[in-house]
């Protein structure tokens, strides 16, 4: 079988940790894994916010990693505060594979258990975690799929009150905390279903790493979605100038498992695919996950000129249809850079035109020439300058004119960004 996982924050705020740990069903075959928070390198959980230890592990599942490579396909548990589940969060995840895990310690009211039908009616698997018996406990019974139990901490009696329980509401059992052979012989005699525990692996680190972003700009981004009135120029404006957001919602938009059947390839279509509310969901995710992030990195500066400068000079050389897929190869040319990974590979995740593609692998593209141009612009090359400028027909004064016009772009943004704080 395959070894746990791990995913969170650790070192610097530009790594990322989770931890995964496999649960197996009765032929100790692997049925699903849990994923769990971490908030820094060391294998065990250290206190922290429920409700941003939620939206950080979504976050970081969804943006970081490919959920259904995190699962292998299988089920993917995920522990949910009150919050969290009452604001539908689990929507961000595939229902095919996600089981909505409701902690032991959530208030039980009318309003959690109507957003707990709402989980089953969106086709989401839901479970108890930790489930001791308590009469508290028996009007969620009927609604969930599977109850987990701290196996060592129920006694002999305890376990045949479980699985009557089971018997009567209809749903399966899973035996936590299994760490020895008996226990494990115990559980499975006792009728349990699946078993989770270090008697069958302990969780390993991963790391993965994470964009940097600025915290306001995510804010301003909410503020603005937040408005009744769905201003999209403004919003793609906003997302178009940080490159960390652009690059999550396209990848999150592409995911395989949205099965879209037509690539969102830009932000507008983004956007538009999303709709307001489903936006102002993902951006708050975003928000809350990066806010102890860093400010940004020269290379963002360096992203933002170049994508304006391919813009302005594609529109120049093609046409005004062109400008988009230009800005896209300036904003995304650095990536490889950024994220310490193959550009062969970070480009796999995201569905760009083949001339988009083609431009950032530094093959033949009709964009090609224009990357370089800006390259040659940073790098004061006067020569290349005027190569490229001769080959795209374009005058040295208007190139000249271009990069001015983009460093001023760049630096009113960040300006800007910085103003509203």
């Amino acid at each position: 079988m395959r070894s746990g996982w791990l995913v969170r924050r650790m070192g610097t705020p530009m790594d990322a940790f989770m931890a995964r740990q496999p649960i197996l069903n009765r032929d100790l075959k692997v049925f699903g894994y849990e994923l769990l928070f971490r908030n820094g390198a060391e294998n065990y959980f250290r206190p922290v916010d429920g409700d941003l230890a939620t939206k950080s592990l979504i976050s970081d599942a969804v943006h970081l990693h490919d959920i259904e490579s995190l699962s292998d396909g299988r089920k993917c548990f995920i522990n949910f505060t009150r919050n969290a589940l009452l604001s539908e969060l689990y929507t961000m995840l595939p229902p095919p594979t996600t089981v909505v895990e409701i902690l032991e310690t959530v208030e039980l009211d009318e309003e959690l258990l109507l957003a707990c039908h709402r989980v089953r009616k969106q086709g989401y698997m839901l479970a108890l975690d930790d489930y001791v018996l308590e009469p508290r406990f028996e009007p969620l019974l009927p609604l969930i799929d599977l109850l987990k139990v701290e196996f060592p901490a129920l006694t002999e009696l305890q376990h045949y009150a479980v699985v009557a329980s089971a018997e009567k509401f209809g749903f399966e059992l899973l035996a936590e905390k299994v760490e020895t052979p008996e226990q494990y012989d115990l559980a499975r005699r006792h009728g349990y279903h699946y078993f989770q525990g270090y008697f069958f692996c302990k969780p390993q680190m991963l790391r993965a790493r994470r964009l940097p972003q600025s915290r306001v700009q995510c804010l301003r981004l909410l503020q603005l979605i937040g408005k009744p009135e769905f201003d999209i120029d403004g919003i793609e404006d906003l997302i178009r100038g940080d490159l960390s957001l652009t690059y999550k919602l396209l990848r999150y938009l592409n995911s395989p498992v949205l099965r879209r059947q037509n690539p969102v390839n830009s932000v507008r279509h983004a956007i538009t695919t999303l709709g307001q509310q489903p936006l102002l969901k993902w951006v708050s995710l975003i928000a809350v996950n990066e806010f102890s992030g860093e400010k940004p990195l020269e290379l963002i500066t360096t992203c933002l000129v170049r994508a304006r400068f391919c813009e302005l000079v594609g529109e120049r050389v093609h046409d005004h249809t062109m400008g988009a897929d230009c800005f896209m190869v300036g904003m995304f040319s650095l990536l490889d850079a950024m994220l310490d990974q193959p550009m062969s590979q970070l480009i796999k995740e995201l569905n760009f035109s083949d001339a988009v593609r083609d431009a950032l692998l530094r093959l033949e593209s009709p964009l090609l020439p224009i990357l370089e141009l800006g390259l040659a612009m940073e790098n004061g090359d006067w020569p290349e300058i005027s190569r490229q400028s001769a080959s795209l027909g374009i005058a040295e004064a208007e190139v000249f004119a271009a990069h001015a016009q983009s460093i001023d772009w760049s630096t009113d943004l960040q300006r800007a960004t910085m103003d509203s704080a």
